[in-house]
């Protein structure tokens, strides 16, 4: 699944909550369908919440909060990125960064300024450093590993990233 989460604050709600719109994204309309059940079964208002199949976080307009994204991070074959079989779910080309690389502009378009945060899941094979420099210099957006686990065979991190300027909508 090349997902994308982001919630984003709106103000109060009819009850004087908090509300939160949870926008969700996916090529797959399977994943997409599993993302409404979710919401549904935890209680998430349907006026907060928005499953949208589409490519990263194309159909996303407004600033976001915290985007959550775990991007097909395991190298293979170009050609394997975004099939229609199960592989496109973990398939991220070459080193792994072929979904990741496409996605970065769209993370710092969407994160709100100054308090917006992107948690996003690499592997070691991504060369998460280069990713940090490549996010620093053309987006201005500072980036952290805040945890690392072993799963299996491979070396999850998370990643923290954060804008250090506000971003500049093209209009």
């Amino acid at each position: 699944c090349n997902e994308c989460n982001a919630d984003t604050t709106k103000g109060k709600n009819d009850n004087g909550r908090e509300s939160i719109m949870h926008y969700v994204t996916d090529i797959n309309p399977d994943a997409i369908r599993i993302a409404k059940w979710t919401a549904e079964v935890n209680g998430i208002p349907l006026e907060e919440f928005h499953a949208i199949q589409c490519d990263l976080a194309s159909k996303i307009n407004d600033p976001v909060d915290v985007l959550i994204f775990n991007p097909p991070y395991v190298p293979t074959p170009d050609e394997e990125v975004g099939s229609n079989g199960i592989e496109a779910s973990w398939a991220g080309g070459k080193d792994g960064r072929v979904v990741l690389d496409r996605a970065l502009s769209d993370i710092s378009r969407l994160l709100a300024f100054p308090h917006g945060v992107a948690y996003v899941v690499v592997v070691d094979d991504n060369y998460p450093e280069g990713l940090a420099m490549i996010m620093k210099e053309r987006y201005e957006i500072k980036v952290i590993p805040i945890l690392r686990r072993r799963a299996r065979n491979e070396f999850l991190t998370i990643l923290r990233m954060t804008p250090t300027r506000m971003f500049q909508r093209k209009e």
